[in-house]
């Protein structure tokens, strides 16, 4: 659940420690009402409205600290400090991104590289140096930073996620990935049209079961009910990847994955409640078993994974990168990624897991509890298939 933030609280280059502390407890008690309630709430998050007008370095890391420091107060654990448009990179260097995300474990960040049908190249640059950058101070530190284009305001899964600085208020995300993967085992879908519908009922009802507590919890505190993203997300025991194959009768990465993705998406496009954020299928390569494994074994890869999303929503996510892999390369998969979001108008996003140079070239090292580590698949590091 993350709550989002207005402008108000966020005022001539200060942040009111003391009015981000309220809002923190504001979304605490709302996250304890729905526990209470017999839902499970993974993250109680804060999210902060974009920034367009140039800062530099000092400023940032001043609002970092005061940011961190009102979630401390409210008990809150993590937030997103802001999404970088282009205009507010002229007088930042991408270590000045590196240093506030290596300095503030609990905060995310992203940067704007898309939106509608431009793509902003200068931003498309920055992006993939910052990535070099925290792989080079912090192994895990890209888990918390996204190159993120056509993404609207009030989306609640991080990185990428900013308010519209306007009237505080509520997103939701799902992990409704379990409930839809025992769905599919006991009534396994004939077609594609049973799977888009198995979907689309699945998630509705589990929406509407917290829709009903979350609009007058957040009514209650004079808070905005925004929606939710009801993009599926994946859990340790519950693979996105599994339910699509099971929902599509196919191997992860084989023909017929496009089709399996979209019919899926269809289902969770057409949910009849209020939606925020990517409103699509994400796919989490290294926090999800059946992708992290399709990957390893060369079933799936950059290329592939930006095919699916044509027609899902996702982008380039937690994917595993070498620390041999040059910059031009990590640019040149943003550029892709924003290529196709500006082409579609759609909510894209590129979360690179480069390891630091140096490291194991034949398996990941990641200490993110998230994250399943792998081993790189051949075309990496040059051995035969």
């Amino acid at each position: 659940m993350t709550l989002c933030l207005p402008d108000e609280v966020f005022q001539d280059g200060r942040v009111s420690v003391t009015g981000i502390s309220e809002y923190g407890e504001k979304a605490r008690e709302i996250g304890d009402e729905i526990a209470r309630a017999g839902f499970d709430v993974q993250t109680v998050r804060l999210s902060s409205p974009a920034l367009d007008e140039p800062l530099d370095h000092d400023r940032l890391l001043a609002r970092a600290a005061d940011l961190v420091d009102g979630c401390r107060r409210a008990g809150v654990g993590s937030a997103s400090l802001t999404a970088l448009r282009p205009g507010a990179l002229v007088d930042l260097e991408p270590s000045d991104v590196a240093d506030v995300l290596t300095a503030y474990p609990s905060l995310f960040m992203a940067v704007m590289v898309a939106d509608g049908a431009t793509v902003d190249h200068a931003a498309v640059d920055f992006s993939g140096s910052v990535i070099r950058e925290l792989a080079s101070r912090d192994g895990d530190a890209n888990f918390r930073f996204a190159a993120a284009a056509n993404l609207n305001a009030n989306a609640p899964l991080f990185p990428g996620s900013f308010s519209d600085g306007l009237r505080a208020g509520v997103s939701v995300g799902l992990q409704s990935t379990g409930t839809l993967l025992a769905r599919a085992r006991a009534d396994r879908p004939r077609d594609l049209a049973e799977a888009t519908q198995l979907t689309r009922t699945c998630l509705e009802e589990q929406l509407a079961a917290i829709e009903g507590l979350l609009r007058p919890s957040c009514e209650r505190r004079g808070l905005l009910f925004h929606g939710f993203d009801p993009s599926p997300a994946c859990a340790p025991d519950a693979s996105i990847g599994e339910f699509l194959e099971r929902v599509g009768g196919i191997r992860f990465g084989s023909p017929g994955t496009i089709a399996t993705c979209a019919a899926v998406t269809a289902g969770i496009r057409t949910v009849s409640q209020p939606t925020v954020g990517y409103a699509g299928l994400m796919l989490p390569i290294l926090e999800d078993r059946v992708l992290a494994h399709a990957w390893q074994e060369g079933r799936i890869d950059a290329d592939s994974v930006l095919a699916y999303s044509s027609v899902c929503g996702a982008g380039l996510d937690t994917i595993p990168l070498p620390g041999s892999v040059p910059e031009h390369e990590i640019v040149a998969m943003i550029r892709d990624m924003a290529a196709l979001s500006a082409r579609w108008g759609k909510p894209l996003s590129a979360r690179l897991m480069l390891a630091p140079v140096g490291s194991d070239p034949r398996r990941t090292e990641f200490h993110a509890e998230q994250i399943i580590n792998i081993n790189y698949p051949a075309v990496y590091h040059g051995s035969s298939t």
